[in-house]
Parts: structure tokens; sequence; C-alpha cells
């Protein structure tokens, strides 16, 4: 069972694969091996420059022999970055000339992390140099908005990297601008205490945001702070699973990662915070959740970088708290839409925003039982269907231990790269893209194909659940209400509505057989509407489904 500071030596080794170590290379010290050794793309994506905060790390697990190779290409990583950085101190991740504001975020600390190690390397003359451009990207940060979207975990690492950029250069603005991005954070977090992504809460990505608002909190404290981080820790404890998996399809951005480093660095102070980094700390070491091993280079620098904090912190705090996958429990988050109920028998998450998402966890067993993350079907001229979007409209009305959603369908999105695509987003990388008004607009247009629900079809969905001690009562009414040639419909599938490159990541549980259904098209198509009911039985361990 590799632990959490195993993990990250093996992933800190495959980092050495990923960067460029060549010396005859105009590459040398670039982290995008599919631009610098594949050549199949026609840029480097910098963020994945952040994994020199890891490798800074790695440098110092090293005997001092070793070290020597280690020293030599963190400071070629860290040449690259700033290489790449364009005039305003931004960098690109989607494309080039994006001046990304999330990419530039979460750069920031972590180059900084990086030169911290490594700062004695470089001559008076190349640590002025290297400053300057820390200060340029800071800037960047203090004048730009993110204007696609609120993007909690994002604006978290902002404030974080100017926090960081203010502790070495010594420029008060950017202490100013971070306490004033961590006012905003908070001032638009939930009574409920989830940060806002795009349309509502998502649990995994607010672990993201707690990682950067909690080293915040740990190099200058704050009451307001503080306040924020507690309620966000009483949110986040509902969506501990009792298998060790976090998030899901419930959320507004469908993450299932739990990046652990924020909590952890909680746990000495926040009784809960302990309650959840043990519970979730074991699922890492047991393999039960999403690891190292399971994302893509995407997401190895910020999922590493929260497993070397983890694995840092000397936890003295004793909790006997008990997490609600551990208890009985009943908890309703309206204005996210998600609510929580659970028995000895069994732990069920819902999404009402989401078009009814359930989730039901066998307590004894410690597994997934039932998942259903909405329907997916297919109509005329072969396009897809679902009702998992997240709408506020989406109804969930409570009356005692019973509960009622209503979802509309919506044509899924699916756009995919092509070359004509390509060549015409390159087109306007290179030419009107570059006026920021028309990059903005540009990325707006992307958010909405990629993440909001697209063309409305003529179907709904009534679900009505029951919860017993025992036993939970389903009964889903599929109602047409115009003309639509439907050619199936399925529920118990695993599957995502939007576009969102850190969701649909692999975790074991996946592998375990699962119940699926299908609803009966035929007899939807002569009485406009269908009705199935399902029983599960959590004492007897079955499914019975009726039509």
């Amino acid at each position: 069972m590799p632990t959490i500071r195993d993990q990250a030596l093996y992933k800190c080794r495959h980092l050495l694969s990923q960067v460029n170590r060549d010396r005859a290379t105009q590459t040398y010290g670039c982290f995008d091996r599919r631009y610098w050794a594949w050549k199949l793309v026609d840029y480097p994506e910098a963020t994945f420059q952040r994994n020199l905060y890891p490798l800074s790390w790695y440098l110092d697990q090293q005997p001092d022999e070793n070290r020597i190779h280690l020293f030599e290409t963190i400071k070629a990583g860290l040449e690259f970055a700033l290489n790449i950085q364009h005039k305003d101190g931004s960098f690109d991740q989607a494309y080039p000339n994006e001046h990304s504001y999330g990419a530039t975020a979460f750069l920031l600390p972590d180059l900084i992390h990086a030169y911290n190690r490594i700062a004695d390397t470089f001559s008076e003359n190349e640590r002025s140099q290297i400053l300057k451009k820390f200060s340029r990207s800071a800037n960047f940060l203090v004048k730009s908005k993110e204007l696609h979207g609120f993007i909690s975990n994002h604006l978290a690492g902002a404030a974080y990297g100017l926090l960081r950029a203010f502790r070495l250069v010594g420029e008060p603005k950017f202490q100013h601008k971070s306490r004033e991005i961590v006012n905003t954070i908070l001032a638009n977090q939930s009574e409920e205490g989830w940060f806002m992504e795009y349309d509502g809460a998502d649990p995994g990505y607010q672990t993201l945001c707690m990682y950067y608002l909690a080293q915040i909190y740990a190099d200058d404290p704050d009451e307001n702070l503080k306040t924020g981080l507690e309620k966000s820790l009483r949110f986040l404890q509902y969506f501990v699973h009792p298998d060790g998996t976090f998030g899901g399809e419930y959320g507004s951005r469908r993450t299932e990662i739990f990046y652990p480093g924020g909590i952890a660095l909680l746990a000495n102070e926040f009784p809960l915070a302990a309650a959840i980094i043990r519970k979730m700390a074991k699922a890492i070491e047991e393999e039960k959740t999403i690891t190292l091993a399971d994302v893509d280079m995407g997401n190895t620098a910020p999922l590493l970088s929260n497993y070397i904090i983890t694995q840092a912190v000397n936890e003295t705090q004793k909790s006997n708290v008990l997490l609600p996958c551990e208890t009985e429990i009943h908890a309703e988050f309206q204005s996210a839409g998600i609510a929580v109920h659970s028995t000895p028998a069994y732990y069920a998450v819902i999404g009402g925003s989401n078009g009814g998402v359930l989730k039901v966890y066998d307590k004894k067993g410690g597994k997934l039982f039932y998942d259903d993350c909405g329907i997916l079907g297919k109509i005329e001229n072969g396009r897809i269907i679902s009702n998992q979007f997240t709408r506020k409209d989406n109804t969930m009305v409570w009356k005692a231990n019973a509960c009622e959603t209503h979802s509309a369908f919506y044509v899924l999105p699916t756009t995919i790269p092509t070359a004509l695509n390509y060549f015409l987003l390159r087109a306007a990388n290179l030419s009107i893209m570059q006026i920021k008004v028309f990059n903005e607009w540009i990325k707006k247009l992307m958010v909405r194909l990629l993440l909001r629900a697209h063309d409305s079809v003529p179907l709904t969905r009534t679900r009505k659940i029951e919860f017993e001690q025992e036993k939970i009562t389903i009964s889903d009414r599929i109602e047409k209400t115009g003309r639509i040639q439907i050619e199936y419909l399925r529920q118990g599938i695993k599957f995502s509505s939007i576009h969102m490159a850190s969701s649909r990541y692999f975790f074991p549980a996946q592998l375990e057989p699962k119940h699926s259904y299908s609803f009966d098209g035929e007899a939807l198509d002569r009485s406009q509407s269908v009705t199935a009911t399902m029983t599960i039985d959590m004492k007897n361990q079955t499914i019975v489904r009726k039509i």
C-alpha cells in the first residue's frame, strides 16, 4: 500500500521524463512533452511548468551527489517558463496568445517556490531579471480579471500567487490585491459554505480552492477567512463517501478529485478538517479514490503539490468528529441544489440542480451500490440528450423523508477538435484574439459551447424519491411535451453532460458491476408518458425495477 509520500516520490520521478533535459535543444526545460518530444502541438502549455515546485521538493529528497542534475533541470525549467511569458506577465494554457488569468494565477506561486529553492544558483543580475518577471505576472493579476465565469479556485490561486510575490519583492499593492481577491471569494461564498464554480457548487474543485486559501490563512491570518474556511469544511464533509471517493456528477463541474493539501494544513486547528483528511488520506493510500496514478499532466502539478504538503503535515489534532457518512443525518443545500440522506444502512447524495442525480452507498460494505448520473438518450439525427444539466430552476422539494425533482432535457454539447475549427481558432489566435475584447468574447463563447445546456427538447422527467431506513423507492415519470423521435433513454450509466477536463478520471469502483436500465421508447411514443419505479433494498442487497 503506497503512502502519500511514496506516491509523490514516484510521480516526481515520472516528471523527469516529461521535462526536456537535453541542453542541445531550444526547448531545454520545457515540461510539455507533446511539444518538445512528439511535436504534436504548436505551442507549449505553460501550466505544465508548475511541476517545478514538486521537483524542487524532490531535490531535497536526494543524496548530495544526485542533486546537481536536478538543480540544472529546475533552473532550465524556470528559465523556459519565463522565456514564454508574455510582455504583460501572462501565460498561455488553452491556445497561443491566450493571456490566461487562470494559468498565470496558478504558475506564479509555483515558480516562486522553485526559484526560492535554487535562488543562490543565479547571479545577482539573473535574480534581478527573474524578480522583474515575477512582478510582471503579479501586476497582470492586479490589473486583470477573469471575465468568462466566476471560478473560485482560479481566484484563490491568484490571491496566493500575489501574496507570494509580495513576500518576495515587497510590493504592497500585491498584498492589497491578494486580500481584495480573498474578500471577493468570501463575499460570493454561499451561506451553505460552498464557493462558486461557474454555475454553482463543485466539491472537488472546492478542495483545490481550499488548498490556496489555507496557505493564505497560514501566511496572512484573518478572522473572516477563518470563518469562511470553517463554513467550507462544514459543507465539504458531506461529500466524503463511505467508499473513500469524493464528489461527482452532482457538482457543477462534475469533478471527483480530492485535493488534500489545504484541508491537511487546517487539520491541527479544525477537528473537522482532521476527520476529513484522515478518511481521505486512508482512501488515497488504499487507492480507492482518484490518485496521482489516475490523472494526466493537466492535473499532475496541483495534485502532486497537494500530496507534498499533506505528507509534510505533522497532524496532532485528535478528532472525535464523525463525518456524515459515518452517522445518521439529513442535510439539504437548497441553493446548491444538493441533498444528503444517511441511515445506518446507506448514504445517499442527491443532485437536484443537475436533474436528480442519485448516488447510493452501502455503508456496511463501504461501496457504491447504485450510481445514477441522470438519463442519457439519443434522438433523431443522432443527437445525444440528457437531463443532467446544472440549472437553478431544477426544483427539489422535500416533504418529510421524500424528495421530488423536476428537470428538462437538452442536447449535449458535442464540439470536438477538427482540422477546420483548429485552423479557424489559430487564425483568430494570431489576429483578432490579440485584441483583448475579442479574446474575452471568444472565451465566453467557448464556455457557452462546452459547459452550458444547448437546445432544449420536448421531454421532462419528474422524479420522486422516498427514503426509509433500509430502503429507497424511486418513481420516474418521463413525459413528452411535443414531437420527438427517441432512439433510446438509459439510466444508471456513468457519464458527464458537460465538457470538463478535470472530470471523468478513473477510480477502482468504476470496475464494479452497476445497475443500468432503459425506458420503453415505444410505450412513450404511444402514451406520451411512461413511469418506472425502482426499489433499492439495502437489507437484501437488491434493486427491483418495474415499468
